[in-house]
Protein backbone atom coordinates (compact mmCIF):
# COMPACT_ATOMS: atom_id res chain seq x y z
CA UNK A 1 0.00 0.00 0.00
CA UNK A 2 2.89 1.91 0.70
CA UNK A 3 4.25 1.58 -1.98
CA UNK A 4 1.07 2.54 -4.19
CA UNK A 5 0.90 6.14 -2.65
CA UNK A 6 4.66 6.71 -3.28
CA UNK A 7 4.03 5.92 -6.89
CA UNK A 8 0.72 8.04 -6.78
CA UNK A 9 2.63 11.03 -4.99
CA UNK A 10 5.43 11.48 -7.78
CA UNK A 11 2.65 11.10 -10.46
CA UNK A 12 0.76 13.92 -9.17
CA UNK A 13 3.78 16.18 -7.98
CA UNK A 14 5.30 15.66 -11.93
CA UNK A 15 2.02 16.49 -13.51
CA UNK A 16 1.71 19.59 -11.02
CA UNK A 17 4.85 20.98 -11.97
CA UNK A 18 4.43 20.41 -16.10
CA UNK A 19 0.81 22.23 -15.65
CA UNK A 20 1.82 24.94 -13.72
CA UNK A 21 4.98 25.44 -16.12
CA UNK A 22 2.29 24.95 -19.08
CA UNK A 23 -0.16 27.05 -17.51
CA UNK A 24 2.69 30.20 -16.57
CA UNK A 25 3.96 30.13 -20.27
CA UNK A 26 7.06 29.29 -18.47
CA UNK A 27 10.32 29.61 -20.74
CA UNK A 28 11.76 26.31 -19.44
CA UNK A 29 9.85 23.31 -18.28
CA UNK A 30 10.80 22.22 -14.99
CA UNK A 31 13.22 19.17 -14.73
CA UNK A 32 10.82 16.46 -14.28
CA UNK A 33 8.83 17.27 -17.27
CA UNK A 34 12.04 16.77 -19.38
CA UNK A 35 14.35 14.23 -17.35
CA UNK A 36 13.23 11.22 -15.54
CA UNK A 37 16.10 11.90 -12.97
CA UNK A 38 14.15 13.98 -10.44
CA UNK A 39 11.47 11.64 -10.05
CA UNK A 40 13.19 8.63 -10.04
CA UNK A 41 15.40 10.02 -7.06
CA UNK A 42 11.99 11.07 -5.21
CA UNK A 43 10.55 7.13 -6.25
CA UNK A 44 14.06 5.72 -4.79
CA UNK A 45 13.96 7.77 -1.38
CA UNK A 46 10.04 7.28 -0.78
CA UNK A 47 10.39 3.92 -1.81
CA UNK A 48 13.28 3.33 0.60
CA UNK A 49 11.50 5.20 3.77
CA UNK A 50 8.63 2.83 2.70
CA UNK A 51 10.96 -0.04 2.80
CA UNK A 52 12.20 1.00 5.97
CA UNK A 53 8.84 1.39 7.86
CA UNK A 54 7.70 -1.71 6.86
CA UNK A 55 10.72 -3.67 7.44
CA UNK A 56 11.58 -2.68 11.16
CA UNK A 57 8.83 -4.01 12.59
CA UNK A 58 8.92 -7.07 10.88
CA UNK A 59 11.72 -8.04 11.60
CA UNK A 60 11.81 -6.67 15.22
CA UNK A 61 8.50 -8.57 16.02
CA UNK A 62 7.74 -10.94 13.57
CA UNK A 63 4.32 -12.10 13.68
CA UNK A 64 1.64 -13.44 11.73
CA UNK A 65 0.09 -10.05 11.44
CA UNK A 66 2.72 -7.79 12.26
CA UNK A 67 1.54 -3.88 12.47
CA UNK A 68 2.27 -1.28 10.44
CA UNK A 69 4.99 0.93 12.18
CA UNK A 70 4.89 -1.07 15.61
CA UNK A 71 1.14 -0.35 16.38
CA UNK A 72 1.46 3.87 15.74
CA UNK A 73 -1.81 5.17 15.68
CA UNK A 74 -3.50 1.78 16.29
CA UNK A 75 -6.91 2.39 18.09
CA UNK A 76 -7.77 0.40 21.16
CA UNK A 77 -10.50 -2.10 20.15
CA UNK A 78 -13.24 -0.73 22.77
CA UNK A 79 -13.04 2.63 21.34
CA UNK A 80 -13.57 1.60 17.69
CA UNK A 81 -16.08 -1.77 17.98
CA UNK A 82 -17.39 -1.11 21.44
CA UNK A 83 -16.29 -3.74 23.26
CA UNK A 84 -16.34 -6.30 20.92
CA UNK A 85 -13.02 -7.87 19.36
CA UNK A 86 -11.97 -6.60 16.16
CA UNK A 87 -11.18 -9.30 13.88
CA UNK A 88 -7.88 -9.99 12.66
CA UNK A 89 -8.38 -8.78 9.69
CA UNK A 90 -9.34 -5.58 10.59
CA UNK A 91 -7.18 -2.49 9.15
CA UNK A 92 -5.64 -0.43 11.24
CA UNK A 93 -6.11 3.67 10.67
CA UNK A 94 -2.72 4.06 9.39
CA UNK A 95 -3.39 1.52 6.74
CA UNK A 96 -6.66 3.19 5.93
CA UNK A 97 -4.87 6.89 5.52
CA UNK A 98 -3.47 5.18 2.99
CA UNK A 99 -6.00 2.93 1.19
CA UNK A 100 -8.26 6.21 1.37
CA UNK A 101 -5.08 8.83 0.14
CA UNK A 102 -4.57 6.29 -2.70
CA UNK A 103 -8.31 6.86 -4.41
CA UNK A 104 -7.58 10.66 -3.26
CA UNK A 105 -3.96 10.90 -5.26
CA UNK A 106 -6.06 8.96 -8.15
CA UNK A 107 -8.00 11.21 -8.86
CA UNK A 108 -5.99 14.16 -8.66
CA UNK A 109 -3.66 12.00 -11.05
CA UNK A 110 -6.74 11.51 -13.15
CA UNK A 111 -7.55 15.36 -13.46
CA UNK A 112 -4.26 16.67 -14.09
CA UNK A 113 -4.27 13.95 -17.61
CA UNK A 114 -7.38 15.59 -18.33
CA UNK A 115 -6.39 19.27 -17.48
CA UNK A 116 -3.00 17.90 -19.73
CA UNK A 117 -5.41 17.33 -22.94
CA UNK A 118 -6.36 21.19 -22.65
CA UNK A 119 -2.91 22.51 -22.44
CA UNK A 120 -1.08 20.60 -24.50
CA UNK A 121 -4.11 20.45 -27.11
CA UNK A 122 -3.64 16.47 -27.20
CA UNK A 123 -6.85 15.09 -26.66
CA UNK A 124 -5.68 11.35 -26.23
CA UNK A 125 -5.04 12.37 -22.71
CA UNK A 126 -8.84 12.56 -21.62
CA UNK A 127 -8.86 8.97 -23.79
CA UNK A 128 -6.23 7.92 -20.99
CA UNK A 129 -8.45 9.47 -17.84
CA UNK A 130 -11.52 7.47 -18.94
CA UNK A 131 -9.37 4.11 -19.13
CA UNK A 132 -8.03 4.68 -15.59
CA UNK A 133 -11.89 4.50 -14.35
CA UNK A 134 -11.87 0.95 -13.79
CA UNK A 135 -8.70 1.14 -11.91
CA UNK A 136 -10.29 3.70 -9.59
CA UNK A 137 -13.03 1.23 -9.00
CA UNK A 138 -10.76 -1.61 -7.86
CA UNK A 139 -9.61 0.70 -5.25
CA UNK A 140 -13.20 1.34 -4.13
CA UNK A 141 -14.26 -1.84 -4.45
CA UNK A 142 -11.28 -3.34 -2.14
CA UNK A 143 -12.00 -0.54 0.29
CA UNK A 144 -15.42 -1.35 0.54
CA UNK A 145 -14.58 -4.81 0.83
CA UNK A 146 -12.25 -3.84 4.37
CA UNK A 147 -14.58 -1.75 5.75
CA UNK A 148 -17.12 -5.05 6.13
CA UNK A 149 -14.23 -6.45 7.44
CA UNK A 150 -13.70 -9.04 4.51
CA UNK A 151 -17.39 -10.46 4.80
CA UNK A 152 -18.64 -9.87 1.31
CA UNK A 153 -16.52 -12.00 -0.60
CA UNK A 154 -18.11 -11.91 -4.03
CA UNK A 155 -15.96 -8.39 -3.67
CA UNK A 156 -12.80 -9.95 -4.62
CA UNK A 157 -13.49 -11.53 -7.96
CA UNK A 158 -15.09 -8.13 -8.99
CA UNK A 159 -12.09 -5.95 -7.41
CA UNK A 160 -10.08 -8.76 -9.86
CA UNK A 161 -12.60 -8.08 -12.84
CA UNK A 162 -12.00 -4.32 -12.44
CA UNK A 163 -8.35 -4.41 -11.91
CA UNK A 164 -7.66 -6.83 -15.07
CA UNK A 165 -10.42 -4.22 -17.31
CA UNK A 166 -8.71 -0.84 -16.12
CA UNK A 167 -5.35 -2.17 -16.86
CA UNK A 168 -6.73 -3.12 -20.25
CA UNK A 169 -8.39 -0.07 -20.74
CA UNK A 170 -5.26 1.97 -19.29
CA UNK A 171 -2.80 -0.01 -21.61
CA UNK A 172 -5.30 0.58 -24.44
CA UNK A 173 -5.88 4.42 -23.93
CA UNK A 174 -2.16 4.99 -23.36
CA UNK A 175 -1.12 3.09 -26.63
Amino acid sequence: ESLLTVTNLVTVIAFRQALKAKEENAPVMPESATSYAPMTWLLVGLTALAGVTALVPALMTPEVHTPYLGGFMDLPPEFVTWGNPEPENALTVATWIIHVSSLVEFLVAMGFAWRWADISGNQTWKGLTWGLIPLHSSGITACTYHLFYNQIPILVPFQAFLTCLGNTTAAYAAY
